[in-house]
Formats: structure tokens, sequence, C-alpha cells
């Protein structure tokens, strides 16, 4: 009898534990209300009717889920296999696999990010590191704090001043003239974010170290001291990199490729386009672009860049940051892009009927790289 009192007594805390555990899955709600609400082109009264249909039948969902799981407390024996099966579940916990990133996807369900428990406190109100990940690329930093019923604000809105110092040494250390740009973007729910940013290597900045010690400072509104939290950095593998030097030329633009890396995490790109008139650079060049699809023609999803003016004219060097592949492709076409803008409003963009920024391709400057060959 105690020997199966023991094993019930496991089994109802593994199902209690994974029961208390299941409303994690309200947060995709609000999730994707911050994502629509950050939307600058979507209309207020759509996003309430898609709100409200979205809570009903994520709270219908995890109310299915609170009975199934009560009839299962129920039944008082729990057989093995079911509790090996409870055990296998995932719990929904990681904010890199629910950020809607693929690349920060992909680091945690192939165990690239280093899981951290770091945390400090601060007039009640604690701050947690809980994963970070560095390509070579970027440095994504999961942050979060505790769910509170009552706090209204998310916490990127109530993050601010945000510092970063690597191996004790300001970050801006390792630019060349500007600062490095320290971009916050949304987590898994309110209660999460992320902090990125990247070397300015390409851009006569110095790359950051293989391994380093980085300490986030960053002050929360309504608390006076700031929060300061030491992390652990370590780069993942570089998986490839091309140096194409491949460049094509059209009127007074001249276009080049210098460099192209693959991570699992990030396709990055390095390009430099020059005016060979001497012009400066002004709309709509000051704004071009470039698209990359794959040998399938399936487009990658822009997620950051950096862009440098070496000589305040004629030279523009971009670093552009990319969702990485699902499997390193044949080939790889380069398409650059300038914005459309309004002929009767200065600096507007045109838009399209999906509320998205009109571009115009420049085919004279597409570049098609073959991949496998430069291995």
């Amino acid at each position: 009898m105690s020997t199966r009192s023991k094993l019930e007594d496991k089994g109802l805390e593994q199902l209690e534990r994974f029961i208390r555990e299941t409303p994690i899955e309200i947060d995709l709600v609000n999730r994707t209300m911050n994502k629509y609400e950050s939307s600058r082109y979507t209309k207020q009264s759509e996003r309430s009717r898609t709100f409200k249909k979205m809570r009903q039948r994520v709270m219908m969902i995890t109310a299915s889920a609170a009975m199934i799981f009560s009839l299962l407390f129920i039944t008082s024996l729990i057989s093995p296999t079911m509790a090996a099966t409870i055990k296998q579940v995932p719990v929904l916990s990681s904010i890199f696999k629910l950020a809607g990133d693929l690349g920060l996807q992909t680091a945690d369900e192939k165990g690239l990010s280093t899981k951290l428990h770091s945390s400090v406190t601060n007039n009640d109100f604690t701050l947690s590191v809980s994963e970070v990940v560095y390509d070579g690329t970027r440095v994504s930093i999961a942050i979060e704090r505790p769910h509170k019923e009552d706090e209204k604000e998310t916490l990127m809105e109530r993050i601010s001043n945000i510092e970063l110092f690597i191996n004790d040494a300001p970050v801006e250390s390792f630019a060349p003239d500007k600062s490095i740009g320290i971009v916050t973007k949304p987590g898994k729910d309110n209660d999460s974010a992320i902090i990125e940013f990247s070397d300015l290597r390409n851009q006569g900045g110095s790359p950051f170290p293989e391994q380093f010690d980085l300490t986030v400072s960053a002050t929360i509104d309504g608390i006076q001291n700031p929060f300061k939290i030491d992390i652990p950095v370590n780069k993942i593998e570089n998986y490839l990199t091309l140096q194409p030097n491949v460049s094509r030329e059209y009127k007074n633009i001249h276009f080049s490729v210098e460099k192209v890396g693959f991570t699992p995490i990030t396709t990055g790109l390095t390009t430099r386009v020059v005016l060979t008139d001497n012009s400066i650079f002004t709309l709509p060049l000051l704004t071009m672009g470039v698209d990359i699809f794959d040998d399938q023609g399936h487009k990658l999803k822009l997620i950051g860049g950096n862009g440098w003016n070496a000589t305040d004219g004629n030279i523009h060097i971009s670093d552009l940051r990319f969702q990485p592949f699902e499997s390193i492709p044949k080939t790889l076409t380069l398409k650059p892009y300038i914005h459309l803008f309004n002929e009767n409003e200065m600096g507007a963009f045109q838009m399209d009927e999906n509320g998205e920024p009109k571009i115009q391709y420049i085919p004279e400057l597409e570049v098609t790289l073959p991949i496998n060959s430069q291995k």
C-alpha cells in the first residue's frame, strides 16, 4: 500500500504541476494582442474584434484542458505509460520559442541558447534573464518579470535606459563613430521582452569577443535605482560565410555584395553602394534595401539591420539581418529595391492594399549567388 501511495502521489504531483502550468497558453493571447497593437497600419475596430475572438477561443481551449485533467485526477491510479506521456508534454515557457522569431525558435529547439537563472530585485520588483544566444551576428537576451494580475504596463513599456558593458567596457567602445543600436523586441507575453544588439565590424567597428561577460543595466519605470545583471555570453559555431566579391552597376549606382553569413539563427548580408558620380544619398536611395530569395523563390523575413555612410556622401555600407534558412539553398538571389514616396507629402511612403510601404526592385542590380560550390 505504501509503495502504491507514493506512486499515486508522484503521478498526482505531475498532473497538478502540468495543470498549474497549462494556463501559460493564455499568454499567447496577450502576445498576439501586443503584436497587433504595435502594428501602425491595422485599424482599431478590426483589432478589437480579432482580440475578442482570440481570447474567447483560447480561454475555451484552456477551460477544456482543465476539465480533461480534472477527470484524470478523479482516477486515483496513474499508469506508468500515462505518467511518461505527461512528462513528455512540452511546457510552453521559453521566451525565445514563443517570441515569433524563427532564428530564436531554432536556437531554443536545437539547444544553442544558454539557459540562465540570473535575477535582481529592487523595491519588490524582480527582473530576470532566462536565456541568451550569440551567433556572431547578433546577441539576443530574454528578460522577464513575475506576473502580477494588476500590472497594466508591459515590461517593454516599463524598461528604459538600457546600457551594455562587455568585460566592463561600454559596448560603444566596439563602435566606430556611432553608438551600437540596442533594440527591445516583444517576448512571449506582457511580462517578457528580448534585448538585442549587434557589432559593427563591417562598418568600421570592432568584433565582439567569442566569449565575454555582459552586464545589462536598465531602468524600470517607477523604480529609482537601475537594475544590473551579469550574463556569460558564448558564441555558437558559424556555419558558413561567403565573400563573393560580386558587383552590379546601373546608372550612377555601383552595388556590391561583400559578405553573406549563414547561421542557424541569422542570415547576415553586408552590401556596399557607391554613387559613381560623387553625388550625395537622398531619397529614395537613402532607404534602399535588399530582399533575399532562395532557389525556390521563398523570400526571407528581414529582422533588423544597420547602415553606415562612411564618407557622409557617396558611399553607404549596410549590414542586414534576416531570418535563417531551414537548410542552406543551392543559390541565393539578392534583389535591391527602393521605396516609393508620395509626391505630395515629403518623406511619406506610398502604401499598398495591405498597409505596407510600396517598393520597386532594380533588376539591373540583381545578383544570384551559387552557394554549394563556394563551401
